[in-house]
């Protein structure tokens, strides 16, 4: 819950349509790529052996040593899925333990999401985050696929299911997904976080879980996504507010009015499940190709277009490379050039997102569940 504290992509639709996603769109995207891809290329060695020596503790925790060498389920969704894209079976089976011994709730599949090293008790808040259980979800179900283990597709498939049953609700109509169990509906309106969408994992879940429910919360959710922009660059917010009784969207007014650290991962899983294309991919090319070489804001304000007086890491530059906007893709910064967690597993996620790392994964089982 990073908001609570503190490329490439092939138009899936005719966009004036509104968006929508078909098994035909990824099958084509899967085999338009290289076969290296279509296998689930791993991640280069150099960049996971820099980023586990920076960030994995022996006993399998990732630190966010930008919030306090603490640890959250984003952090080890993300180890996890680093660590099988390298082919690293001892980093991934020992990120994941912990994260079972240390997060697991008792009464369900998910996680508490985040765990304070220095504090009694470590967990202290026994919420989850949606989308770190849906990034542990997504790597447990590489893991399966990739590596033939049905232990991982079937930990994963639990997640699913308990993701749909406690944060999927219908809402004026649409189906939404909660950041959490706790704290984001009233009676009159519900809080959600788009870069909690994790595209790729969405799709997933439709081939192990329920694909009536998963296809029509990823219609939907492209649907916020297309709706929810705002200010001159019409950027989704970190927090968005909808109506439960008109369907209404606008900046959640409990929350900064901001573009910034979580709704920039937005374009990053839409080019990573081959949803970014039209104006989508336009609106977001426009923004980050708008300002000088090295000037990029780490934020914006929505409302009154004010940016931040300091500029963003340079993760925020690898999303727009492996996006593919502008000529940012033939200068991505490399991973080694990140000081902070954050920055670094953008750099890492980029590196997946603009190979479309487990396309062929992702085309092969969308839409393959329970109806």
């Amino acid at each position: 819950m990073r908001g609570i504290e503190t490329m490439y992509g092939k138009q899936a639709s005719d966009h004036s349509q509104g968006m929508s996603l078909s098994r035909r769109t990824l099958l084509w995207s899967a085999a338009a790529l290289p076969l290296c891809a279509q296998k689930g290329m791993a991640q280069a060695v150099d960049d996971w052996t820099w980023y586990a020596s920076h960030f994995l503790r022996d006993d399998g925790r990732i630190i966010d040593n930008g919030n306090g060498s603490q640890s959250h389920t984003e952090g080890q969704g993300y180890g996890m899925l680093f660590a099988q894209a390298s082919d690293d079976k001892q980093a991934f089976e020992k990120i994941f333990s912990w994260t079972e011994n240390n997060l697991k709730l008792p009464d369900s599949a998910l996680h508490a999401w985040h765990y304070l090293p220095d504090t009694s008790p470590h967990v202290p808040d026994s919420n989850n985050a949606t989308d770190g259980d849906l990034l542990i979800a997504l790597a447990l179900a590489f893991a399966g696929y990739r590596w033939q283990k049905s232990e991982y597709l079937k930990a994963a498939r639990a997640i699913y299911k308990d993701v749909r049953k406690k944060l999927v609700l219908k809402i004026a109509g649409k189906r939404v997904l909660l950041p959490g169990c706790v704290g984001f509906s009233t009676p009159d309106a519900v809080t959600v976080n788009l870069s909690y969408y994790v595209m790729p994992s969405l799709i997933l879940a439709t081939g192990l879980d329920n694909a009536e429910v998963w296809r029509g919360l990823i219609k939907d959710g492209l649907t916020l996504i297309r709706n929810g922009r705002f200010g001159r660059w019409k950027l989704p917010p970190d927090w968005l507010q909808m109506s439960s009784h008109t369907g209404e969207l606008s900046i959640a007014p409990q929350f900064p009015p901001r573009f910034s650290y979580d709704a920039v991962r937005v374009p990053l899983y839409l080019a990573w499940a081959g949803q970014l294309g039209g104006d989508l991919m336009a609106g977001f090319e426009n923004y980050w190709t708008a300002w000088p070489t090295g000037g990029l804001p780490a934020w914006v304000d929505l409302k009154t277009g004010e940016r931040s007086a300091y500029n963003a890491p340079p993760g925020f530059y690898d999303i727009g490379g492996a996006c593919g906007f502008g000529n940012m893709a033939g200068a991505m910064p490399p991973v080694q050039s990140n000081e902070n967690y954050y920055s670094a597993s953008l750099a890492m996620l980029s590196g997946l997102v603009k190979r479309q790392f487990g396309a062929d994964i992702m085309a092969a089982q969308y839409g393959r569940g329970k109806w």
